[in-house]
C-alpha cells in the first residue's frame, strides 16, 4: 500500500503479536482483536467508500507478514460479499463496526444451505476459521468499516489465496486470490470448478444480491457516459 498511514496503537499491538506469536486459533484471534480495543475511528484512514460498482465493498491491505495479513474493508449500503471462503487461511477473526448481516453456509447432502443470518451488532468480532463459509454485507443505509485478520501456521505468499466463491445457483465454484465479488471478469478467476447447487432460500437471496450488484454497474456505466 503506497504512502501508508502510520499504524494506529490497537493495530500495532495486533501486528507485533502475530509476529511472534505461536499456536494460534479463531478463538485466541477473537481475544486479541478484542484485548487491542480497536476503534472505528483507527480505520478511518484505510477507507475506500469509493470504490468501483464493480467491487462488492472496499478492500485495502493494512499490513502482512509471512503468515499472516491485516485488512479494511469498507461497505457502503447494500454492499454485500459472495458467498466463500478465506482458502488458505486457518485462522482469523472479523471485527464489524456497523449493523452487518452475517450469514453462515454448510454443504449437506451436496446441497449448499444457509445455517444462519443475523444482524452483528457495531464492535462484534466474528471468528474465522478454515472451514467457514459465510457471507456479509451492509443491510442498512448507514455506510461502516470491518478489520479483517487472517492467518496460516507457517510462511506462505497469499494466506487468502485460492479461496473459493460459491454460485449455489449454477452449482460451481470459482477460485480467486483477491476480492470475493459478484459478477467477476474472468481475468480474476484463476479457476472455475464443480460445486453444489443451494436450497431454495439461498438461491433466492443469492439471485437477489447478484442482481443488485449487477444494476450497481449498470447505473455507474451510464452514468460514465452522460
Amino acid at each position: 500500500m503506497l504512502n501508508a498511514p502510520p499504524l494506529p496503537t490497537s493495530l500495532k499491538y495486533i501486528v507485533a503479536t502475530l509476529k511472534v506469536a505461536k499456536r494460534l486459533d479463531p478463538r485466541s484471534i477473537v481475544q486479541l482483536v478484542k484485548s487491542a480495543d480497536v476503534k472505528a475511528q483507527d480505520l478511518v484512514a484505510y477507507a475506500d467508500f469509493h470504490h468501483s460498482p464493480a467491487d462488492s465493498y472496499g478492500r485495502q491491505l493494512v499490513a502482512r507478514g509471512p503468515n499472516f495479513e491485516v485488512m479494511v474493508m469498507s461497505w457502503l449500503p447494500g454492499d454485500f460479499s459472495a458467498i466463500h471462503d478465506h482458502g488458505h487461511t486457518q485462522w482469523g477473526a472479523v471485527q464489524i463496526f456497523g449493523q452487518a448481516e452475517h450469514a453462515t453456509f454448510r454443504v449437506r447432502q451436496q446441497q449448499l444451505r444457509t445455517t444462519a443470518r443475523w444482524q452483528v451488532q457495531p464492535g462484534d468480532i466474528v471468528p474465522v476459521g478454515h472451514d467457514l463459509i459465510h457471507q456479509m454485507g451492509n443491510p442498512t443505509q448507514q455506510p461502516f468499516l470491518s478489520l479483517h485478520v487472517y492467518g496460516f501456521p507457517e510462511a506462505i505468499e497469499n494466506v487468502t489465496g485460492d479461496a473459493r466463491i460459491y454460485d449455489p445457483v449454477k452449482g460451481i465454484i470459482q477460485r480467486v486470490d483477491g476480492g470475493v465479488f459478484y459478477a467477476l471478469p474472468k481475468q480474476a478467476i484463476k479457476k472455475t470448478e464443480p460445486g453444489v447447487f443451494g436450497d431454495a432460500p439461498t438461491q433466492l437471496r443469492h439471485q437477489q444480491d447478484v442482481q443488485h450488484r449487477l444494476a450497481q454497474m449498470q447505473q455507474a456505466r451510464i452514468l460514465s457516459h452522460s
